[in-house]
């Protein structure tokens, strides 16, 4: 978060005046919070749905790797159909699981009792790239071998593996589509890192699915969440500067090629956004011209983006210069949101727990 708008929430929330008893039952009574508790469990449990379905259609990779002990010469010349049929079904299965966690993500990674899940599934960096920071934790492959400290699921361990952008989990460059050229991401994955990597990942989703079960969500946590991500724009444009969506077969970063970072982006504003909805009838009630301008503020900021997403699809290629200017102008969106936000959190009285 930028230090001037982390100023800004300081000093709103430093002079912050609590209400009363009566009337922080009012605020709860009004906001829908069962809703926005509704709405996580939902995208979790959707999300713990397309895990399973993944692991599965990996287990059946691996056994297939198995039943030739592992030399995948000998699998592709004899099963490259079945191959071809599960890494095309064991994508489009990540990718769901994908897009349900990053709807989820803004609720998520900004709800404190709920963020270690973001670092272990989708956010956390590896102890190579970030040793004083990273996740300590294992991850113990079928093999033997064990990875300490490897970063997240999502985008350090399964994407890479599936996608074949890091070279360690690559068991052989293949002809995936038949053209007769072996271009980036056709190749089969390492058996031994894809199958520990799924089993993973579905594991730390069922535990997900019981965090959000077990969240009791307050009017707290909902404005927590929303100011603590809302102002994370200029860091996801980044990785999106750095990603094959804007250098090409060039980039050197090995996540975020399975889909544009702009649609993650969207997901997580789409999130926020829905929690706002939730609880807008209590900013309403105190301040209504606060709630309009915060529900512009909303609008405008997945407009935005939603826009560059549109065009990326349709096919226009962003240079590094232009994505460094859209990330400058979608943090300056956030960063006003986020200041109507922190105050309307301000007139409510309420005290967040910011990390």
């Amino acid at each position: 978060m930028q230090i001037r708008i982390m100023l800004i929430i300081l000093a709103l929330f430093l002079f912050a005046a609590p209400l009363t008893a009566q009337d922080m039952s009012n605020v709860r009574a009004t906001a829908d919070l069962s809703a926005i508790k509704e709405f996580a469990l939902d995208n979790a449990t959707q999300m713990h749905t397309a895990t399973q379905a993944y692991l599965a259609t990996i287990q059946s990779y691996y056994d297939l790797l198995a039943s030739h002990d592992f030399d995948y010469v000998s699998a592709w010349e004899a099963d490259n159909e079945t191959l071809v049929r599960l890494i095309s079904d064991a994508r489009a299965q990540w990718l769901d699981a994908s897009v349900h966690y990053e709807t989820n993500e803004g609720i998520i990674a900004g709800v404190p009792s709920l963020s270690y899940y973001d670092v272990w599934i989708d956010a956390g960096a590896s102890a190579s790239e970030d040793p004083q920071n990273a996740l300590d934790w294992q991850l113990k492959l079928p093999n033997g071998d064990i990875l300490q400290s490897p970063g997240n699921f999502f985008h350090y361990i399964t994407e890479p593996a599936l996608w074949g952008t890091h070279p360690d989990f690559v068991g052989l460059a293949v002809d995936l589509n038949g053209d007769g050229e072996i271009k980036s991401s056709e190749m089969l994955p390492e058996a031994n890192i894809l199958l520990s990597g799924a089993q993973g990942l579905d594991s730390a989703t069922a535990e997900l699915v019981d965090a959000v079960n077990s969240w009791q969500p307050t009017i707290e946590d909902a404005f927590t969440a929303m100011v603590i991500m809302v102002p994370t724009m200029s860091g996801y444009f980044e990785e999106w500067k750095q990603s094959a969506y804007i250098e090409g077969d060039v980039a050197e970063r090995e996540n975020f090629v399975a889909v544009s970072r702009l649609f993650d982006i969207n997901g997580i504003l789409t999130g926020l956004n829905v929690t706002y909805d939730r609880v807008s009838a209590v900013v309403a009630e105190t301040d209504a011209d606060l709630d309009a301008q915060i529900d512009t503020g909303f609008s405008n900021l997945l407009d935005y983006v939603n826009n560059l997403y549109s065009q990326e699809q349709s096919g226009v290629r962003f240079s590094p210069e232009e994505a460094d200017f859209f990330g400058s102008e979608a943090q300056h969106r956030a960063e006003n949101l986020v200041a109507l936000l922190a105050q309307a959190a301000d007139e409510l009285g309420l005290q967040l727990e910011l990390k």
